[in-house]
């Protein structure tokens, strides 16, 4: 557990700023820096630079999210007991893995930039 912890934490990038590697990946959200875990619920908006995953509710579906950029292209996979569902999009592209939205709002050579939320019922 530690080990995946110190992965993410690597991984990830808030308000343009590299994690410290002793806190826990965090997410950025309506400008507030949140812990990863935050993304429980399908609802935050994260920069990674590298692949992640992380633990969501059962309710979106699955249960969990690993998102990675793929050249120019961030691929976005929920996965679970009986379930494996993705979509890759490109910067502006809109799609859905589940219960959950997807959104890219920006992708750079060592960075993507996505939005998630859950999906109106």
């Amino acid at each position: 557990m530690a080990t995946t912890c110190l992965a993410l934490a690597a991984a990830v990038i808030v308000s343009g700023a590299p994690v410290a590697a002793a806190s826990a990946a965090t997410a950025a959200s309506a400008g507030k820096t949140r812990d990863v875990s935050e993304c429980f619920d399908g609802k935050c908006k994260i920069t990674i630079t590298k692949p992640v995953s992380f633990p969501v509710s059962s309710t979106l579906g699955f249960t969990t999210l690993s998102i990675t950029r793929i050249g120019y292209t961030v691929e976005v996979k929920g996965t679970g007991p009986g379930v494996n569902s993705s979509t890759q999009l490109s910067v502006g592209g809109n799609g859905s893995v589940g219960a959950l939205t997807v959104r890219v709002l920006s992708i750079t050579h060592n960075s993507a930039t996505v939005r998630l939320a859950p999906a109106p019922h």
